[in-house]
């Protein structure tokens, strides 16, 4: 074989051997993206569907809402000086979280009855804490602190590091001091609402679903 045909089929040869033919080594592979193409942990991805955009919902917490995990620092009780998610630990047992925006007048009382029926239904699962949300969260130390102290009470107090827009304000009038959220398997069975002028007599209603809460028998 002539040398100039030999050298056309090694050329041949060697295009076959770094070329790879469709079908037979499989297609070209895509080039890599750059760096930089995607965000720190690769591909962006949708969020789950069960996953809040916000940590409140308009309107403060409604019933059939879901109690997002949030973190607070707690001041009193056992886990003192700690930061904690009291929703995280109470997993799925019913629970009455008490959210504080304002102190008012009838909110020694509304601990201190909060407090007992927790106590009184320990037994049956029942829970609570109270969250006092505030833009400046130092200022609030002595208040939560004096209301413990003086009303004797076991349920843990603790202070948001959110504003009070992140934990079911946003939406609710500037009246409203104080809501008081009920819960079970983080889904709200029932919200009450309390402004600044609001007496004892309105707590016999909360009082109620509490008891029921703690039976069971509060419903949605």
């Amino acid at each position: 074989m002539p040398t100039s045909a030999r050298l056309s089929w090694l050329a041949v040869l060697c295009l076959a051997l770094v070329w790879p033919v469709e079908g037979l080594l499989g297609p070209t592979p895509l080039a890599a993206p750059a760096w930089g193409a995607f965000p720190p942990g690769g591909p962006a991805q949708e969020a789950p569907e069960d996953q809040a955009a916000d940590a409140g919902p308009v309107g403060g917490f409604q019933t059939g809402d879901k109690v997002p995990y949030f973190y607070v620092r707690a001041i009193t009780g056992p886990l003192s000086g700690k930061s904690v998610c009291y929703v995280c630990r109470n997993g799925d047992r019913p629970v009455v979280m008490v959210l504080v925006r304002r102190v008012i007048p009838v909110l020694p009382t509304l601990l201190k009855q909060v407090d007992e029926a927790v106590d009184g239904h320990r037994a049956d699962g029942l829970r609570g804490f109270g969250v006092f949300v505030d833009k400046d969260p130092r200022r609030l130390l002595p208040q939560v602190q004096t209301l413990s102290f003086n009303g004797k009470l076991s349920l843990p107090l603790t202070i948001a590091a959110a504003p009070a827009e992140g934990l079911g304000w946003r939406g609710l009038p500037d009246e409203v001091a104080v809501s008081v959220v009920l819960y079970r398997d983080q889904q709200v069975l029932k919200a009450f609402q309390f402004r600044d002028e609001a007496a004892a007599e309105e707590l016999t209603g909360l009082l109620e679903a509490l008891h029921a809460l703690a039976e069971g028998t509060l419903k949605r």
